[in-house]
C-alpha cells in the first residue's frame, strides 16, 4: 500500500488494518511476499508436525492391531492398520514432500487441502466401520472430537490461505456428513446432532484462521511500511545530501568565476574614475566584455534552477530551424570577429519545426559560443540544418574546430557542473551549467541534445526537433 502524501499515521494504520483484516494487501508485490513469508516460517513446524502426526497414526494403528483384542474383530482392527497406513500416513507424506520440492508455494494451498481432505475422511472412515462391528458404541462423540482436533491442529500449524482452508473444511466436513447421512441415518438417527456439531467446529476453525492470519498481515504491513518510510527517508537524506554538495560547488564555482571579472571591473573602473585610463574608450569596451561574461555566468545559474524547477515557461509553435541558424550566426558574429574567428551558416527554404523560439535561441547561442570559446584564432564555426530521412525531425547541428572531446567525457556532458579536460582558448570561464541547462530546454521542448566528436576532429553538437507541416 502506497499511501497518499496527506495521510495522518492514524489513517494509515487504519488502512493495514482494513487490508488485514479482509485477509488481502492493495500492493500485489506485498501479496506475493506475504504468502512467502509466512511459508517460510511455517516450514519447520509443518515439517515437524506433520511427522509426529505420521508417526502417532501409524502408533495407533499397530497399538490397535497388537492390543490382545478378540478373534471375531481382529479383521477390523487390521482395517483400521490399513486406513491409518494407506490413508493417513500417505496424505500427511505427499505434504511433507511437497515442502521440500521447487514450486512449493504455488501448490502449498491445494496440496494441504488434498492431504487434510484425504486424512479426514480416512479418519471417519474408521469411525463409521467401528459402528459396524462394535454396534453398542457410540462413535458421535469420537468423530466429532477426532476430527476437529484433526483440523484444528492442521489450521493452526499448516499457512492456509483464507479460501483454501474453507474449502478444505467444507470438503472435510461435508464429504463425512454426506456419507455418514446416506449410510447410518436409519440406523442411528443422530445426523443432525452431527451437522450441528460440524457446522460448530467448522466456524471455530474458520474464526481463528482468520484471527491469527489477520495479526500476521497486520504485523507484516506495519514492518514492510516502517521499512518503505526508512527507504524513503533515506532517499530523502541522500537526496538532500547531494543537494547539499551541490550547493557547495555551486558557491564555489560562482565565487571562483565571478572573483576573476569582477576584480578586472573594478580595477578598470578606478582607473576610469582616477583618469588614469590610458584609453578610455578600450576600458568601457572591456568593462561591457566582463559584464556580459558575469551575466551570462548568472543566466546559466538561474536557467538550471528554473529548468529544475520548471518555472521557465515554454510555448511550443511553428519555428523556422533555418531561419534560426542563421539569426544565431549573425549575433555571433562581432564575437567571433574580436576572436579571430568567423560564423557561418547556410541559407535555405524554411524548414518548420515545433519549438519555442526564445528557448531554441538560447540552446543554439550556447553551442555557438562554446563552439568559439573552445576553437582556436582563426577557426570556422559552421551551422547547419539536417532533416531525418523520414522527414519526421530535424537538427540543428553547430560544427566546431576545437580539439575535440574524448568519448568517456562525452557521456557527461550535458549534467551539471561537468567539465573536460579541454580549456577555452581565450581564457574564458567555463563553470560547466551551460550545457546542462541546454539539455533541459530542449527537453522541456520535446527534443534531445547530443554531442559527435573525435580527438582532434572538432565537436558537433546539436538539437533534435520534430517537423510540423502546419
Amino acid at each position: 500500500m502506497k499511501p497518499a502524501a496527506s495521510a495522518t499515521p492514524d489513517d494509515v494504520e487504519a488502512g493495514l488494518r482494513r487490508q488485514a483484516n479482509r485477509l488481502r494487501f492493495d500492493d500485489a508485490a506485498w501479496e506475493v511476499a506475504f504468502r512467502e513469508e509466512r511459508l517460510r516460517a511455517a516450514a519447520t513446524r509443518t515439517r515437524v508436525t506433520l511427522i509426529a502426526g505420521m508417526l502417532a497414526a501409524a502408533g495407533i494403528g499397530a497399538a490397535t492391531v497388537f492390543s490382545g483384542v478378540q478373534r471375531e474383530v481382529t479383521d477390523f482392527h487390521f482395517m483400521n492398520l490399513r486406513l491409518r497406513f494407506l490413508g493417513i500416513v500417505p496424505a500427511w507424506l505427499l505434504m511433507l514432500v511437497s515442502t521440500y520440492l521447487p514450486g512449493h508455494r504455488r501448490r502449498a494451498d491445494w496440496v494441504n487441502g488434498a492431504g487434510t481432505v484425504l486424512a479426514c475422511w480416512a479418519l471417519a472412515l474408521i469411525y463409521w466401520h467401528s459402528a459396524f462391528i462394535f454396534p453398542a458404541l457410540a462413535i458421535w462423540d469420537a468423530v466429532w472430537g477426532g476430527l476437529m482436533t484433526l483440523l484444528l491442529i492442521t489450521a493452526v500449524v499448516l499457512p492456509w490461505s483464507g479460501r483454501a482452508l474453507a474449502l478444505t473444511l467444507a470438503l472435510a466436513l461435508g464429504g463425512t456428513l454426506a456419507f455418514y447421512a446416506l449410510t447410518l441415518e436409519a440406523k442411528t438417527g443422530n445426523v443432525q446432532m452431527l451437522a450441528a456439531n460440524f457446522t460448530l467446529i467448522g466456524g471455530v476453525i474458520l474464526l481463528l484462521a482468520w484471527y491469527r492470519e489477520a495479526a500476521e498481515r497486520l504485523t507484516f504491513a506495519q514492518r514492510e511500511h516502517m521499512r518503505r518510510l526508512n527507504a524513503e527517508l533515506a532517499r530523502a537524506n541522500a537526496e538532500l545530501a547531494r543537494l547539499n554538495a551541490e550547493k557547495d560547488e555551486f558557491l564555489a564555482i560562482a565565487s571562483h568565476d565571478l572573483q576573476s571579472p569582477l576584480v578586472s571591473v573594478h580595477g578598470l573602473a578606478e582607473q576610469l574614475a582616477d583618469g588614469r585610463a590610458a584609453e578610455p574608450a578600450q576600458a568601457h569596451a572591456a568593462i561591457r566584455a566582463l559584464a556580459r561574461r558575469m551575466l551570462e555566468l548568472v543566466e546559466n545559474f538561474l536557467g538550471a534552477h528554473a529548468t529544475e524547477s520548471g518555472a521557465w515557461p515554454v510555448r511550443r509553435a511553428r519555428v523556422d530551424l533555418r531561419a534560426q541558424a542563421v539569426q544565431a550566426a549573425e549575433r555571433h558574429g562581432p564575437a567571433a570577429v574580436a576572436k579571430g574567428q568567423r560564423v557561418e551558416a547556410a541559407a535555405g527554404p524554411a524548414l518548420w519545426v515545433l519549438a519555442d523560439a526564445a528557448l531554441l535561441a538560447q540552446v543554439a547561442d550556447n553551442f555557438v559560443s562554446n563552439a568559439l570559446k573552445f576553437s582556436p584564432r582563426g577557426a570556422r564555426v559552421q551551422l547547419d540544418v539536417l532533416v531525418a530521412e523520414d522527414g519526421s525531425r530535424a537538427r540543428l547541428v553547430v560544427i566546431d574546430e576545437g580539439p575535440g572531446i574524448a568519448a568517456a567525457e562525452q557521456e557527461g556532458l550535458f549534467r551539471k557542473f561537468s567539465r573536460t579536460a579541454v580549456k577555452p582558448t581565450g581564457g574564458e570561464a567555463s563553470h560547466g551549467l551551460g550545457l546542462a541547462v541546454t539539455r533541459r530546454l530542449a527537453e522541456a521542448m520535446g527534443g534531445t541534445v547530443g554531442c559527435e566528436s573525435d580527438i582532434g576532429a572538432g565537436a558537433t553538437f546539436w538539437i533534435e526537433l520534430p517537423v510540423t507541416r502546419e
